[in-house]
């Protein structure tokens, strides 16, 4: 009786992608590894370990760490803009109230979406990415619709119009030093109510 001899062939590991699906698949993978272990612990090897590809698949998309952060930078910004479009679609009208309810809740969706993801808003604005308030984000859909709240704000009265040139930077500045403060344990969640309570009179000033 004869034998056949059968060779195996033990499997590579590495997965099959269609072009731009790698990218993806990347950036993916490499908001996961940043939401368990920290931005500091990202690195191009990880990324490629956990997609199961070769390092060098990465560096045709990614050719350092640092555009790998971009990249993924880029990914959230668009993320926290989606749910806080999302947000302000349920508060409809040219009212005052409405104007109010609405800039306030872009600021709530801002610090739940830090308080949730608390690795991720360290990556966005802990020195990780370069963010540049003068001039960056005229084409940033969460920075304009800040614009377009505080546009709504003025238009029915709220705020004074000579507060109106400072509202980008106040409102920014407040509602990411707050959050900042909150994840990191310096103040209780509750004082994002207050902050917002105190925007609100501050971009009143000047009114009669």
């Amino acid at each position: 009786m004869s034998t056949t001899s059968v060779t195996r062939t033990k499997p590579s590991g590495r997965k099959s992608y269609h072009h731009g699906d790698l990218q993806v698949a990347l950036t993916d993978a490499a908001i996961e590894l940043v939401r368990k272990t920290g931005p500091d612990h990202l690195s191009l090897r990880a990324v490629a370990e956990q997609v199961g590809v070769s390092p060098s698949a990465v560096y045709h998309y990614f050719p350092d760490k640092d555009s790998l952060i971009s990249g993924v930078g880029k990914k959230l910004f668009v993320d926290l803009a989606d749910m806080q479009r999302e947000a302000l679609g349920k508060i409809p009208g040219n009212s005052a109230k409405a104007a109010k309810l609405r800039y306030r809740e872009l600021g709530r969706t801002y610090f739940r979406w830090a308080d949730k993801e608390p690795n991720l808003f360290r990556l966005m604005f802990g020195g990780f990415c370069k963010v540049d308030l003068q001039g960056h984000h005229t084409n940033d859909e969460a920075f304009l619709m800040l614009t377009r709240c505080l546009d709504d704000l003025l238009a029915t009265g709220v705020i004074a119009p000579s507060m109106r040139k400072y509202g980008e930077l106040i409102s920014w500045s407040a509602v990411q030093g707050a959050s900042t403060l909150i994840v990191e344990g310096h103040l209780p969640a509750e004082a994002f109510e207050v902050l917002l309570d105190g925007l609100e009179q501050a971009m009143k000033a000047g009114n009669k």
